[in-house]
């Protein structure tokens, strides 16, 4: 017996629904099959850890995409007492390619590499750089007087400057290993690479001129520079400025002054006509504050130095902290 025609109809309109369900239902599975791929479509990206903000901003410029890079050094950080946490230690285990600065500066990570077991090639991105000697800071031990009678702990600490960075010449070497390291990890990407590497080095030479132009505003009197440590020698020598001395002597921040070096200090920026002292974000400023009261001086502390600053501080990446360093300098001194 034949089925009356809305029978058939109805019958029609609820295979079609049925139907549809499936479809979607197909869909949805389908998608979430993807988002549950998702993860695994990032392995085929390089993971990048580097031991610093710089380099693993280097990392960023050169890759673009095709990485994913982590900085084991959090902005705003001191380089020289930083603690990894056990996290860190599985970040570097899953590492494609380990970036590190070298020179002294993350001797922490050392450690934590050989703790992870990582099978990733581990670079040294400051390879090629000719370092200043630690002990820079002469100017100011031509000035002591009594140099025999201050502590041990106020000397100069032996090694070499670990902060290269603040010559963009040197950057440049460092973001030449940089793009090395990923190719040699990452070779299929050889050419996306020197790509990114080629255009960013030519902002870094405009950045590079652009140093220099601000440095010549300032009257050649007044280019002296004091700073809460001696971090700042390599800027110094590359563009034009004369360093007076640091309020904590030597390259690492935690060393300790003594009472005939903050004395001494005082008298000489007030007899070189220092206009300012100059602190990291990254260290206490108090000291440095007392230190610009007594001597009558201003106080600027919030420039970056080992680390780069919050993504939204206007230092978040190599190029915007050099020009903040540099655009706080010239104002406090022209």
């Amino acid at each position: 017996m034949r089925r009356p025609a809305r029978t058939v109809d109805i019958c029609a309109r609820r295979t079609l629904a049925l139907a549809t369900v499936a479809a979607l239902a197909l869909s949805a599975l389908l998608a979430a099959c993807v988002d549950d791929d998702a993860p695994a479509a990032t392995a085929d990206r390089l993971s990048v850890v580097a031991t610093t903000t710089h380099i693993a901003d280097f990392a960023r410029q050169v890759a673009g995409d095709r990485a994913d890079v982590t900085s084991l050094l959090p902005p705003n950080a001191d380089a020289h007492d930083f603690e990894p946490a056990p996290r860190d230690v599985e970040t570097v285990a899953d590492a494609g390619v380990v970036l590190r600065h070298g020179m002294d500066l993350d001797d922490w990570a050392t450690g934590l590499i050989s703790e992870s077991g990582t099978g990733a090639a581990v670079h040294v991105v400051t390879d090629g750089i000719i370092p200043i000697a630690g002990d820079h800071d002469e100017d100011d031990e031509q000035h002591e007087e009594d140099e025999h009678d201050e502590d041990e702990d106020d000397r100069q600490h032996d090694g070499d400057d670990p902060h290269v960075w603040f010559d963009v010449a040197n950057a440049k070497i460092m973001v030449e290993n940089v793009r090395d390291a990923l190719i040699e990890a990452d070779p299929g990407e050889r050419g996306s690479y020197e790509a990114n590497a080629a255009a960013y080095l030519v902002e870094l030479d405009e950045l590079d001129g652009w140093i220099r132009e601000q440095i010549a505003t300032i009257p050649e009197e007044n280019r002296k520079l004091v700073t809460n440590h001696d971090a700042f020698g390599y800027y110094v020598r590359a563009y034009g400025l004369e360093f007076i001395g640091a309020v904590i002597p030597g390259i690492d921040a935690q060393a300790q002054p003594s009472a005939q070096h903050t004395a001494r200090l005082i008298d000489l920026i007030q007899e070189e006509n220092v206009r300012a002292i100059f602190t990291e974000t990254s260290i206490n400023p108090d000291l440095s504050s007392r230190i610009a009261d007594e001597a009558g001086v201003t106080l600027v502390d919030d420039l970056h130095g080992d680390s780069l600053g919050d993504a939204d501080s206007g230092a978040g990446t190599y190029i915007e902290m050099m020009r903040w360093n540099t655009t706080l300098i010239v104002e406090a001194l022209r």
